[in-house]
Parts: structure tokens; sequence; C-alpha cells
């Protein structure tokens, strides 16, 4: 019987659906398979004959063919199983300048002498000529391939698409690259079926019925994809010998890969295909000038081609090529001293011995030794007392893979537990997202096209998903309304929210349509995201409109008994004969300053409220020194303090002047000033005033509730209120600080605001400070 072996890769596929067809016992012959063995291995199982047959590459063939130092030939050829069209691939594209001296590489290969590597080296001498970089070849089963290709080490992968699938996912440096070691259409003979020294001297007729079953089966692949019915994968069970590829890719590779019709199953080759690797790289490997023509020797295969043809099983010691060379010997055999050749002889095949049994798996096998002092006993005991620590280590090995293997398996869970997770929160989302009343869009912050939108957006606007998918941001955004806000493809933009009133966008039916925008980003993947929100504002003006209404007629209305209040009151203060004391002429003067207030409110309310009514009278812009306002301030407005445990701090420093209207900035400290006593049960209040940097800093201080920080941005706006119970007791407009907001800006000034619940709040004020010279 014939043992065979194989390796797991498809290159091997000739022999397997020989062995699965019956056609070794077609033609008399018995054979046994070993699948998944190493090339590493089959090499010196052949050479001593523990095999009869092998799966070896091309190149490793040569390799022994030319550096045998014994002059018994002890591996013969027989016929190519495959040839493969090789391409460098990697996990991304990199440059050349992208490789470092500093970093070393690894890049699998199938053998150390093996096309794959010869190949590579050309590559990388030829990709990046003046960066040359450290790289480890490692030997690597074809079973593993994909495994060490993904570690982050990894440089790449000479292959195929056909013998490693998975290859087809990533970079093929030939569809971007224009080298001449990628221009070539040939195939490469990458690897050939092997016979041992004794298998041929015994059993020559058994090898002849080998190389014909192969023949067969080379003949049958070559056509599987003309064939009617594809269920080559089916028929022939061959999961069992390519366990790592999924039936249903087999199946498809077999069926209808394009490369089986081109030859890459095929006995006969052009081996000149081979030269410009050998030329460069092999030759300096082995440290021989080698000619052409030699290597054109080893690779004929004419001879045993002509002998298959009738297909009859012949003798193969009959030809030339599984003849023993006539040459004595290829290297001049080094000084042997005979006195210690039988010892070391017997030590070297016992130990030679030991090692083919560890590459078959037997790792138990030990040397022979007994209690003798000579020198090969002692090797002995030393080599087994190697082999017994080495089966100690890999026994502790296969304990943790185990330990790691049941961690791995729980992880699995773990991450099938929040794959689940994810999906359900992504699908909880892209439902939210779909159904929502609002209409959004995801828009590329790179780019600022439209990824997505939702059901609400579509009927807005009246877009497909297709029409969508096609478009920018700013095709629909009319002018350059985002691009001055937000600068697509750059990291300029820090605004993580943005508001924008007042749009108009561009419709699918060519109408415009105004509409509030607000932006938010967000982190979708790596990359970042703005979720675009559109609000037809139709509504929200129409309210406005109905709300500027009803306060420009109130305000009209609360004119005229506010002017007869103060006509008659000008009466009263002018008349002489009535028999005011000093307390009544105080009173009268409260009075006349909160109608001057009141009046005030009014015209601010009209001024608010409407952009189409504009006081035209000239306004009075004087420079005066702040302290006496604030003083009259806080007189006119004592009498809300009655009741109050209330501390005053005051730090009010004359000599300080401003540019303004005088009336205009007691509205500012009184509504800030009237604000501070409302909120402010017990406690302090302070005011005070000082030049900070050139300008005149005025601070408002309160020890009171203080303000909610989520409402913190919204305490300026028109008729806002804070939402609490305390604010409903209180009661008010809304009004003052947008008042004071407004009256501020007009001044030139800034204000901000600092306030924790609980412990009050700090409203300061910045004004540019004018010389009393000018």
């Amino acid at each position: 019987m014939i043992q065979i072996c194989i390796t797991s890769r498809l290159s091997s596929l000739p022999v397997v659906v020989a062995y699965k067809k019956g056609y070794f016992e077609e033609f008399g012959v018995k054979v046994s398979l070993h699948v998944n063995t190493h090339h590493k291995a089959i090499m010196p199982l052949l050479d001593a004959g523990r095999v009869e047959a092998g799966e070896v590459p091309t190149i490793a063939y040569l390799q022994d063919s030319f550096l045998k130092k014994s002059k018994l030939k002890r591996i013969y050829k027989g016929i190519y199983l495959y040839h493969s069209p090789l391409s460098f691939y990697s996990r991304f594209q990199f440059k050349p300048e992208d490789l470092t001296r500093n970093k070393a590489y690894i890049l699998p290969v199938p053998h150390q002498y093996s096309v794959e590597r010869l190949f590579a080296e050309k590559f990388l001498e030829e990709y990046a000529p003046k960066n040359p970089v450290k790289v480890r070849y490692i030997d690597t089963p074809g079973f593993l391939e994909e495994k060490e290709f993904l570690k982050p080490s990894c440089l790449g992968l000479v292959s195929d698409s056909f013998s490693s699938p998975f290859l087809r996912n990533f970079q093929d440096f030939a569809n971007t690259l224009e080298l001449p070691i990628l221009e070539t259409k040939s195939f490469y003979p990458s690897t050939l079926l092997a016979f041992s020294g004794d298998a041929v001297l015994k059993t020559g007729r058994d090898v002849s019925g080998v190389l014909l079953a192969v023949k067969k089966a080379i003949d049958l692949l070559q056509n599987t994809n003309q064939l009617s019915n594809g269920n080559l994968w089916e028929d022939l069970q061959l999961s069992h010998f390519y366990p790592h590829l999924r039936v249903g890719e087999t199946k498809n590779l077999l069926n209808s890969h394009p490369l089986i019709q081109k030859g890459i199953f095929s006995y006969k080759g052009d081996a000149t295909t081979l030269y410009p690797l050998l030329k460069d790289v092999y030759f300096r490997l082995i440290r021989r000038v080698i000619q052409p023509d030699a290597v054109k020797a080893a690779f004929d295969f004419d001879e045993i081609l002509s002998a298959l043809e009738p297909k009859k099983v012949f003798d193969v010691r009959k030809l030339s090529s599984f003849q023993e060379p006539k040459e004595i010997k290829l290297h001049a055999p080094s000084q042997i001293n005979y006195r210690k050749l039988n010892a070391v002889r017997h030590l070297i095949v016992d130990v030679n011995s030991v090692v083919l049994d560890i590459l078959q798996g037997n790792y138990n096998s030990r040397l022979n030794s007994d209690e003798t002092l000579q020198l090969d006993n002692r090797v002995k005991v030393l080599v087994n007392s190697m082999l017994d620590s080495f089966n100690a280590k890999l026994e502790l090995q296969r304990e943790e893979i185990t330990e790691l293997e049941n961690l791995i398996s729980i992880l699995e869970i773990k991450l099938d537990r929040s794959a689940v997770d994810l999906q359900y929160s992504e699908e909880k989302y892209r439902y939210l997202f779909e159904f929502s009343r609002e209409a959004i869009a995801l828009v590329d912050a790179d780019t600022g096209s439209i990824l997505e939108a939702n059901n609400q957006f579509r009927l807005l606007t009246g877009y497909t998903r297709g029409d969508i998918t096609k478009m920018n941001i700013e095709d629909i955004i009319l002018g350059n309304q985002v691009s001055n806000q937000l600068r697509f493809g750059s990291d300029l933009s820090s605004d993580t929210m943005l508001s924008l009133p007042d749009v108009e966008i561009l419709v699918k039916d060519g109408s415009k349509l105004e509409v509030d925008i607000s932006f938010t980003s967000i982190l979708l993947s790596p990359k970042k995201r703005y979720q675009v929100q559109f609000r037809p504002n139709s509504e929200r003006k129409e309210q406005e409109r109905l709300q500027h209404e009803f306060i420009s007629n109130v305000s009209h209305e609360l004119r005229s008994p506010m002017t007869n209040i103060r006509g008659y009151l000008e009466f009263f203060k002018s008349d002489t004969s009535l028999p005011f004391n000093t307390e009544h002429k105080n009173m009268l003067e409260v009075i006349d300053k909160n109608a001057k207030r009141l009046s005030f409110l009014i015209e601010n309310l009209l001024k608010l409220t409407t952009s189409r009514e504009k006081d035209k009278e000239a306004e009075v812009v004087e420079i005066f020194d702040p302290v006496p306002v604030i003083e009259d301030v806080i007189h006119m407005n004592s009498h809300l303090a009655k009741g109050k445990a209330i501390e005053w701090d005051l730090s009010l420093k004359k000599g300080f002047f401003l540019r303004g209207i005088k009336f205009e900035f007691s509205q500012i400290i009184t509504n800030l000033y009237v604000n501070a006593l409302k909120y402010t049960f017990k406690g302090k209040i302070g005011i005070s005033i000082r030049e900070t940097n050139g300008k005149i800093e005025i601070t408002v201080e309160d020890t009171g509730i203080g303000i909610d920080p989520t409402y913190k941005n919204q305490i300026f706006d028109r008729f806002f209120r804070i939402p609490s119970s305390d604010n409903k007791k209180i009661g008010g407009t809304g009004l003052g600080l947008s008042i004071v907001k407004s009256l501020v800006d007009k001044m030139s000034g800034e204000i901000f605001v600092e306030s924790k619940m609980g412990e009050g709040s700090k409203f300061t004020i910045y004004f540019p400070k004018v010389n009393i010279s000018a």
C-alpha cells in the first residue's frame, strides 16, 4: 500500500479527487491518504522513505535536487499538481514610504523553498528598492494562512484567490500597481507530486498507477465547470479534507471558478516562468550559479507524460527520469572518522527515526539507551531528557489551550448577548428615527452628503430614498446659510449644536419652504455625523405675529391712561396751594418715578415686539456717573424689602463715567435689583462698581433661590420664565432680563450670569469706560 501525504490546501485537490473517485483502484493501486501534512514535514518523510508519495513545493524539489550531498537519489518527480497565478495581497494598500526598518514584519509562506516566498522577495525588491525592510518568513499550513494574515504584524500574503478564497476581500496589488513581477499572465508551477526512492525501487508499477490516477483526476477537474450537473462537492463529500472552508464556498470554487479552465490544475507546465525568480533570488540562497539548462532538465516532465499518454500501467523504473544519476556525487563528502563511524551512524539513524515519528504526531517516541557511559549513549540520554521536557511543556500548553478555549466559549456567549442587545438597540433607534414626528436627516460631517432621512422628512420635502442618497445638504438649503456656520471636511467647526431660524429649503417640486433648522453632532462608527432637524416655521411665525399684535395693542391702550396719570401728578406737584408736608412730597416723588418707569416699560414693549414701529424721537445720549443712579434705584424700591431679613453690601465708588441714556441705565439696574429682592427671602444683596482691564464692571449679587443651569441660556429670551413653583408665586412677565440684555447691548456692554441652585445668582455687566475729559 502506498502512503500519500498531502496538505489541506486546494492545490492537493487532484489527489483527493482521484482517491474519492476510486481511480487508484481502477489502476490496481492501494493507497492510504494522510491529510493536513505540512510541506515542511513531507520532505524529510519522503527522503527517509517513511512515506511513498507526497505533494511538495516545486522549488523545494529543485533545492533538494541540486544540494543533495549523497550519490543516492532519494526523491523523484512525478507530475505537476497545481499552477498558481500569484499576486501580492495585503489588508491595506501600503506605500513604500510606509515601510520602516525599525519594525519586523512577518509574511506566511507554504515552505521556506517555495514559489510564494521567491515571489514575495522579488515583489518587495521591485516595490520598495530604496527601502529594504525586515521580513520574517513563516512556514504556515494552508488552514492557518488566514489567521496569520490577519495579525497586525503581517505585511501581506502571496497566493491566489482560488487556493486562498478569503483574499478576495482584501487588497490585490496587481489591480493598482504596474510592476514587472505583477504584469505576467503566466501560471507558476507551485506544487508537484513526488515519490520516495524506496517506493520507486520496490513498487515501480504502483507508482505509474498513482500517476495515471492523478492525471485522470486533473482531466476531470479541468472539465468540472463545464459539466451539466454541478454536484462534484456532494458526490465526493470533500468537507472532511477541507474543514477550514465553508461548503458553499468550496462548491462555488469547484463549479464556477474561471481559473480552473485557465489551467491551475494541469500536469503540463512551462517552467520558464520561474527563471526571473530563480535568477534574482534563489541562486543567492543556494550560493551557486546554476544555468537555466540545468533547471530546465530538472523540470522536464515530457518523458513521464509521454509514458502516461496510452493510459496503461507500466514500470516507471524503465524511464530515465526514475533512474539513479550517473554522477558519483554532487558535493565532495566531508572527512569521515572511521573509528566513530558505526556509533555515530547508528545514533544519526536513531535520531532521524525519532524526528520522523514526531513529525507524524508520535510525541512519545524515544531513543533506546542503556546504562553505559559511552558518548553515543550519553547523547541518547540527553536527547530523551529534552524530549521529556518538551512533552511536559507541551502538556502545560495543552492545558492552557483548554482553559483558553473555555474562556473563549464564555466570551463568545457574552459577545452573542451583546450583539443581540446591540441589534435591539439599533432597531429601536431606527424605529424612533424613522417614525419621529420631527423631520430628521443624517448628514456626513466630512462631505455634507445626506446619508439617510426619515419618513417625516420625505413627506415634508417630497424626495424619495433614491433622491436623498444622491444629494448634499447644501443642495437643499439655498444660498450660503449653512456653509458660513459649518465647514464640512474640516475640524474648524467646533459647534456641537447649531440653530438656524428662517432658512429656505428647496423641495422636490421646485418650490421653496421656510423652516427652522437645528444641527446636532453625533458619533456613529468612528466618523462624525450631524443630525439635522427641520421644523416648518409658519405656525411659529403666526403665533409670534398674534403675540406681537396683542402686546402692541395692550401697550397702545396703556399709553393713554398713563399719560393722564402723569398729567394729574404734575398738576399736584406744581400746585403750591396744597398743604403737602415732607412725607407727602417724598411719596409724590416715588409715584412720579414709578410712573416714568412704567411709561418706559410700555415704550420698550413696543420696541421689543415689533420692528415696524421705531422711536423717531431724538434720544439724548449723555455722560454720567452711574453711582447716583444706582443709589436712586435702591431708594425707590426699598419698600419691596419690608418684612424680609435682608442685608445690603454696597461698594459704590464714584468717579467712573458711562456714555448712554441715564434713564435706560436706571432700567438695567432696576430690573436686576428688583429681581434680587423678589427672589431673595433672607440673606444678602450686594451691588458693586469697579474698574477692570479698562472697563467698568458692575455686579448685582444675591443669596436667593438661584437659577436652574438647564435654563441658564434662556433667561434673556422674551417672555421666558423658569417653570417652578416659586416663580408662580412671585409672578412676572418674563420681560425684565430681556430688556436688560437689549439695553446693555445698546450701550456696547456685555452681561454674564453665574448661579447655583439654592445659593444665589450673580450678574456682571461690563461697560466701556469714558474719560471725563472726552
